[in-house]
């Protein structure tokens, strides 16, 4: 038989009378003639199923008694005979030791238990501070490894393949929260790390530098993104929002005293972010720059859970 669609053709499934098991089992046998399943799976496919085995059994049996009937029919129950034997064949044969390859045929859901022990996600994780900075920014880096705990993550398992990496990385990236010493800094990792960008659900970086515009409307695009930590000082106001610069063109008095947050370069960015379930602000490191007052603090944080908690798409 050439192919399971010339014995379609010539119907011969409905004049030898061939079970819908048999009909299944030659579908999948051009599949692997056609290298569109592989030999171990056309081999699980039969041995997993009692019902398959005998089937083929029954199938030669049968041809075999039209063959002694019919001999004209000869040349395409011997056709049929000889898949089944083949197909026989390659059920009965040992599984080969596939290693490692074997493991990307598990369910997700294993998949996913396996990175999680393998990268201890079970356990309380500290913030990922990206070290050092790769921004060349005039703001101030995290603190020196000595000041700040850190917990090393063996991840040479992402180099195992291509499918795994990407796997690997989605449930890192999950578990943690990554912590940005500035909103330069942030906007160089989001733009150069793809797979960073499109996985990280928790985010928390300290609002200041003269980038801080583009970064925070790149959390715009992580539609994945759910916990927001915004880390507010005095330098969150040091870079000026476009409008506040112009306004201050013209009114030079007392706004030229104080800058307070809705100045700051990224405000508008900042409020008009929507579909958090949780967002949060907290007072620099005091070792690392100068605190904003505590009413700042919670000022800013009642103002984004309205704005910022709202459902995507709610551009009010």
């Amino acid at each position: 038989m050439a192919s399971f669609y010339e014995a379609k053709m010539l119907r011969l499934f409905e004049r030898y009378e061939l079970s819908d098991n048999a009909r299944t089992l030659f579908k999948a046998f051009d599949d692997f003639k056609t290298s569109r399943l592989d030999e171990a799976g056309l081999g699980r496919l039969i041995r997993l199923s009692l019902n398959h085995r005998s089937a083929l059994v029954n199938t030669m049996v049968k041809c075999a008694n039209i063959m002694k009937e019919k001999p004209r029919e000869g040349k395409y129950c011997l056709s049929i005979i000889t898949g089944c034997g083949e197909m026989l064949e390659i059920a009965d044969k040992p599984p080969q030791d596939v290693g490692f390859p074997g493991f990307v045929k598990l369910p997700p859901e294993i998949r996913n238990r396996i990175y999680n022990i393998y990268l201890n996600n079970d356990v309380d994780q500290p913030n990922i501070i990206p070290h050092p900075k790769k921004e060349h920014c005039g703001c101030a880096p995290h603190e020196p490894p000595a000041h700040e705990r850190f917990t090393k993550v063996d991840m040479e398992l992402a180099l195992a393949s291509k499918a795994i990496s990407g796997e690997l990385l989605d449930c890192f990236y999950r578990k943690r929260t990554f912590h940005f010493p500035c909103s330069c800094e942030m906007h160089y990792h989001l733009t150069h790390n793809a797979v960073l960008k499109a996985t990280i659900p928790n985010l928390m970086f300290h609002w200041c530098g003269p980038r801080s515009d583009v970064a925070i409307r790149q959390l715009h695009k992580m539609k994945q993104l759910e916990v927001l930590t915004v880390v507010v000082s005095r330098a969150s106001s040091r870079h000026l929002s476009q409008r506040e610069k112009d306004i201050r063109n013209f009114f030079n008095t007392k706004r030229n005293a104080f800058n307070w947050l809705p100045d700051a370069l990224g405000w508008e960015e900042l409020i008009s972010l929507r579909g958090l379930s949780e967002v949060r602000v907290e007072h620099v490191n005091k070792r690392k720059g100068d605190r904003r007052t505590d009413d700042d603090r919670k000022s800013l944080e009642n103002m984004l859970h309205v704005y910022l908690l709202r459902a995507a798409g709610d551009g009010h």
